[in-house]
């Protein structure tokens, strides 16, 4: 298997019109909704490298929050790929659900990984299958959160490494 990184900058690692992000430089273009504060890149965790994408989020059972990119993208490659973290501090009742997602298409058709489960403290990879994503028309790709049963408080979520693979 083989990683894709974009290359749009000439070959220098960092996140162009493709969809490696690894957030060393800033925000790699990404946004959120729904947050309590943020996104930011910060140095309190990393799955590579010394920094992340940080949102901090106000939990409340079946709340949806969003870390993403948007804009035009053409992706190679056939998986996307992100590794997402859950601060330590916050109730996260029954966990909270994560989500890779990528939008595409001019109706932005929606596709997304199965859903996993994080609690306070924990790791995660993700990826998503693009067979049937019109890969040359991506209009945004990112991570969804959504609280648990019996959530609440403040926490913060992470996001790092987002690439393509083959």
């Amino acid at each position: 298997m083989k990683q894709y990184f974009d290359s749009s900058d000439g070959g220098n690692g960092n996140p162009g019109s493709g969809a490696y992000a690894d957030f060393e430089s800033g925000l790699d273009g990404w946004s959120g909704s729904n947050l309590d504060a943020g996104p930011w890149s910060t140095d309190a965790w990393s799955s590579k490298g010394d920094r992340s994408l940080q949102g901090d989020i106000n939990m409340s059972s079946g709340d949806a929050h969003y870390l993403s990119r948007t804009g035009n993208f053409s992706f190679t490659g056939n998986e996307l790929r992100a590794t997402v973290r859950a601060a330590s501090w916050g109730n996260f009742g029954s966990g909270l659900g994560v989500k890779l997602f990528v939008k595409h298409g001019n109706n932005y058709e929606w596709k997304a990984s199965d859903w996993q489960t994080i609690n306070a403290g924990d790791q995660i990879d993700l990826s998503l299958d693009l067979s049937g994503v019109n890969k040359s028309d991506i209009r945004e790709y990112g991570v969804q959160f959504i609280d648990g049963n019996n959530s609440s408080g403040v926490t913060a979520v992470y996001v790092d490494n987002v690439y393509l693979w083959d």
